[in-house]
């Protein structure tokens, strides 16, 4: 293990070394699981509705609460050392010095705090309430099994709840976990929206559609950076009204108005639901399914227009690309695995991409890089195909 210097501690497992980047795994998985239950008891709320910091005893009793207080002061004290909240003590003194934490260490939420609550406009905290959620957890189990055996028994979804993650999420049993998981998908989009939407060039197309675009939020970002355009986000019924439900909206987020957007209930597989428009947007949809559905998503785009007079179709494509074998491409790596057992999907390299536009009628025209780790990929087709 290296020296017992507290500094580091606070590295990433990815840049330790020897026993401490095992470590580091064991014990960042213990903040993870502080941070979830944080978010989870939306205590990021209940702090931010009062100005004044709060005892973990106080805090505890909020609304007619009564939770266990201690248990309650020992959380705080770890997403203090991660900057969620920030610990206050008395006279400056140790607080381990004080026989009575929960009930004389103030705390107070960070910025970063400030993230977590409810109605936030970045959705962190249904991005993390999901990403640590069982939902995700079971299916994740299964990881051995996919590596061993492959997909001959199912994915690891399908082993965890007996049917893929798409039946799941139309399942009305699982409707609190669908609006959660929409709404993580809201914070991926979040984390880089602003910077894909500036990337795109858009000044040539008049209506745009976000196909799988959930509640809106990327498409919200496009239509705030390009003021000449119409957007429709397209998406399943179930998906659709609880887009619509959602208060505020992504679009009343960027103070988008109404007549400039428009949400449509459809389905990527059938063209006959998918709107006529100038040019697509699919974010984190291919890699969602496998070389032989995901050709039929893009066919399904060129037949969607095939009404049309003779004309080009536009797509851009927002993935994260396996590029390099650098470390700083390591999200798309990590996130390819979460594929394996999620979906029986991948992330691709701009090769496997490339080929399979190709297989799909359409032609690689040009990649983007964001700095968020997200690739865009243009590519046109026309539809005579």
């Amino acid at each position: 293990m290296t020296e017992n210097n507290a500094s580091n501690y606070l590295l990433s497992p990815l840049v330790e070394k020897g026993s401490s980047k095992f470590m580091s795994f064991v014990f960042h998985r213990y903040v993870e699981r502080a941070l979830w239950t944080f978010a989870e008891l939306g205590i990021a709320d209940l702090m931010a509705n009062h100005e004044q910091p709060l005892t973990a005893i106080e805090l505890s009793e909020i609304n007619g609460n009564t939770w266990n207080a201690e248990f309650l002061y020992r959380l705080l004290r770890v997403v203090a050392d991660i900057n969620i909240v920030q610990q206050l003590t008395l006279n400056n003194e140790d607080s381990t010095e004080s026989a009575n934490p929960e009930n004389e260490i103030r705390f107070k939420l960070t910025d970063d705090g400030q993230l977590l609550t409810s109605n936030h406009p970045s959705r962190t905290r249904d991005l993390v309430r999901h990403s640590f959620s069982s939902t995700i957890e079971k299916p994740s189990t299964y990881l051995p099994d996919m590596i061993r055996d492959g997909y001959k028994n199912g994915t690891g979804f399908e082993l965890a709840f007996g049917m893929n993650a798409f039946d799941y999420l139309k399942d009305e049993k699982y409707q609190q976990q669908s609006v959660l998981w929409s709404n993580a998908m809201s914070g991926h989009s979040n984390y880089g929206a602003a910077s894909i939407a500036s990337i795109l060039n858009l000044s040539n197309f008049k209506v745009v559609v976000d196909i799988g675009g959930s509640f809106g939020t990327l498409l919200s970002f496009i239509l705030k950076e390009h003021q000449n355009l119409f957007g429709i986000v397209l998406d399943l019924p179930n998906v659709i009204e609880n887009a619509q439900a959602r208060k505020p909206t992504a679009f009343e987020d960027q103070q988008i108005e109404p007549a400039r957007y428009q949400f449509v209930s459809g389905d990527m597989f059938k063209s006959e639901t998918i709107p006529v428009a100038d040019v697509y947007i699919m974010k984190y949809i291919l890699h969602d399914w496998d070389d032989e559905k995901s050709i039929e998503i893009l066919n399904s785009i060129r037949l969607a227009n095939r009404n049309c007079e003779p004309k080009t179709i536009t797509l851009f494509i927002v993935e994260m690309l396996i590029l390099s074998d650098d470390k700083s491409n390591w999200m798309a790596r990590a996130l390819d695995i979460e594929m394996i057992f999620l979906g029986g999907s991948k992330e691709r390299t701009k090769r496997e991409m490339i080929e399979l536009l190709n297989k799909g009628g359409y032609e690689f025209k040009q990649l983007y890089q964001t700095n968020k780790q997200y690739s865009i990929i243009e590519a046109t087709t026309t539809n005579t195909l």
